[in-house]
């Protein structure tokens, strides 16, 4: 296997659809229903019960994609809960939630979201490269002290994870641009969220579906991060990411929910590289 070299900057921001579900979203059984966090582990009873409601809607986050040299890649995920929706009818105020943006602090409590996959790729013509994903995890935690920080690459899964699922399968490709990296990157994962808190959730959790989009080149938030889920961001591709999933109740026949990931963008020429570990 050849190197995969990464640019630093791109001359434009990337694009990434994600996590639609697998056949009509129509098809699915929505779930709406409330979270009563003052029942979570943990809760101190001055937190919130909130609903009904229907989708999480996500802060700004960062994923880390990393292709190793040995044939396998794997990928890390960290945000936070910016809101709570309720389809048809908009955002639920939860004023105890903490939506602080760049770190969670205060009073509060703090509703967090990791995830990671792994997988492997083999090499066709072209410079194309398939992938082949073998598993992976998301979690949705449950925390009465808000610290999340992405600067620190902490605080996202020190608390209890109230909703969680697991990655079953999944294919994609890499196609790499003539010596100048990653051109096109696009993932699928399937899988489903095989577990919520009965104590938390009024009905059972069983997939959803959601919307998200990748940004290479965020001044923002990605200047001052170093790491996520404490791999270095010179390992892999960094992004900031934002989205929302919308819940449903049950798993849907084949796969709950599916990940798909479209990385699309031009390298600048002449500018640095850095290559994968």
């Amino acid at each position: 296997m050849k190197h995969c070299a990464f640019s630093h900057h791109l001359k434009q921001s990337l694009l990434l659809l994600g996590l639609a579900i697998t056949t009509p979203i129509a098809s699915a059984a929505a779930w709406s229903g409330t979270a009563n966090y003052t029942a979570a582990p943990g809760a101190t009873g001055d937190e919130a019960v909130v609903g009904p409601f229907d989708t999480y809607d996500f802060g700004l986050g960062v994923g880390l994609v990393k292709v190793n040299n040995d044939g396998t890649l794997s990928g890390y995920f960290q945000t936070y809960v910016n809101d709570h929706i309720l389809t048809n009818a908009g955002g639920i105020n939860v004023p105890q939630l903490n939506v602080s943006g760049a770190s969670g602090s205060g009073s509060g409590f703090e509703l967090t979201v990791v995830a990671n996959f792994t997988g492997t790729y083999s090499v066709l013509p072209g410079g194309v490269q398939s992938i082949s994903l073998t598993g992976g995890n998301v979690g949705l935690y449950f925390d009465t002290t808000p610290d999340f920080s992405f600067s620190a690459d902490s605080g996202f899964n020190d608390g209890t994870a109230i909703l969680s699922g697991t990655l079953t399968g999944g294919s994609g490709f890499i196609s790499l641009s003539s010596g100048k990296g990653i051109e096109q990157l696009d993932l699928s994962f399937s899988g489903i969220f095989g577990s919520s808190n009965s104590s938390v959730y009024s009905a059972p959790i069983g997939g959803g579906s959601a919307l998200f989009s990748i940004d290479l080149k965020n001044s923002t938030l990605l200047p001052g991060i170093t790491s996520v889920q404490g791999h270095n961001k010179s390992e892999g591709a960094l992004a900031a990411v934002d989205g929302s999933i919308n819940l449903t109740a049950v798993p849907l026949p084949a796969a709950a929910w599916m990940f798909g990931a479209g990385l699309v963008g031009l390298l600048g020429t002449g500018q640095r590289k850095k290559t994968v570990a």
